[in-house]
């Protein structure tokens, strides 16, 4: 009886791996996207920890926790080629994530501000303001818990899941609108106008859409769909200057800049971001990693199989 019962048990556990292991990724893929939504919502418009010390951090955590903990049980194999954990590599993929990071940081939420300064109006005071200074520590672990979830559920298993059925243009472009949509909830949280809301709403989707695309170009093309680890970084990079550090007057608050009161900055920062974004679009659209690497160590000259 106990041995019959054992192996009933051992054949109930065998035909659920099964039916894991052998689901379709696009179900997976519904299912995670469908706890992380309602684990966001919850956070940001029924506990309201966004306007915590806290933040949203468990819609961050607990999320990819469970992304990576069903992967690794039943689907272990799969961690580096669908969700995009991979070592290939890795100290020139953490590089280039820096290098990208600081670019973007530097060169659109910062540099708009410092161009508009410096050539337009040197009037304009170029104070530097430290949001929450003393949660900087924090700050920065909860924005690298949230590239690990955001790269790894939309550019890792939703882009590879769309790539099932679609193309991988129409996949990557499918996965950069959820995730421009992931961020509309912030505006309708923050209130305001309806006409405020509105801006606010396509202006941050529109970014966040801009900046998806850009990450599942180098995912597919400049990475081969070999690894998330540079988007990973740089999107923490990013997300830890533009919503911790500001330069200017205003504004001071946390989060992402949606309005621009001042059309010069608004126009500047435009004009950063062009010169800025559509280089590195060019770059990892035309070039892989393993062109750019062989092509830095033959200009230190030194040989590029002993890095």
């Amino acid at each position: 009886m106990v041995t019959t019962q054992i192996q009933e048990n051992v054949e109930s556990e065998h035909e659920e791996l099964s039916s894991w292991t052998s689901s379709g990724l696009l179900k997976i893929a519904g299912i995670m996207l469908t706890i992380a939504v309602a684990w966001r919502i919850v956070d940001q418009f029924v506990l309201g920890l966004g306007s915590t010390w806290m933040n949203i951090f468990p819609s961050k955590l607990f999320p990819f926790l469970i992304l990576l903990g069903f992967f690794w049980k039943y689907r272990p194999h799969e961690i580096g080629s669908v969700l995009g954990l991979s070592r290939d590599k890795l100290q020139a993929r953490l590089t280039i994530g820096i290098m990208i990071g600081i670019i973007f940081a530097v060169g659109i939420d910062l540099g708009g501000t410092i161009v508009f300064a410096l050539f337009i109006d040197p009037t304009y005071p170029l104070q530097l303001h430290i949001i929450n200074e003393g949660l900087l520590g924090y700050m920065f672990i909860f924005f690298l818990v949230n590239a690990f979830l955001e790269e790894t559920l939309f550019r890792g298993l939703l882009q590879n899941a769309f790539k099932t059925r679609y193309s991988v243009n129409a996949s990557i472009m499918i996965s950069a609108v959820l995730f421009g949509l992931w961020h509309a909830g912030w505006p309708l949280l923050n209130g305001g106008t309806t006409t405020e809301v509105m801006t606010q709403v396509f202006t941050i989707v529109f970014g966040a859409t801009i900046l998806g695309l850009l990450f599942g170009i180098y995912y597919e093309r400049f990475s081969s769909g070999k690894s998330l680890v540079g988007p990973i970084v740089a999107h923490t990079i990013i997300n830890f200057v533009r919503e911790c550090f500001k330069v200017g007057s205003e504004p001071v608050s946390q989060g992402p800049d949606m309005v621009f009161s001042n059309s010069g900055i608004m126009t500047a920062t435009l004009l950063t971001f062009l010169l800025t974004f559509i280089p590195l679009f060019i770059i990892l659209w035309k070039y892989r990693i393993e062109q750019v690497t062989d092509f830095w160590w033959r200009l230190i000259g030194k040989d590029s199989d002993k890095k």
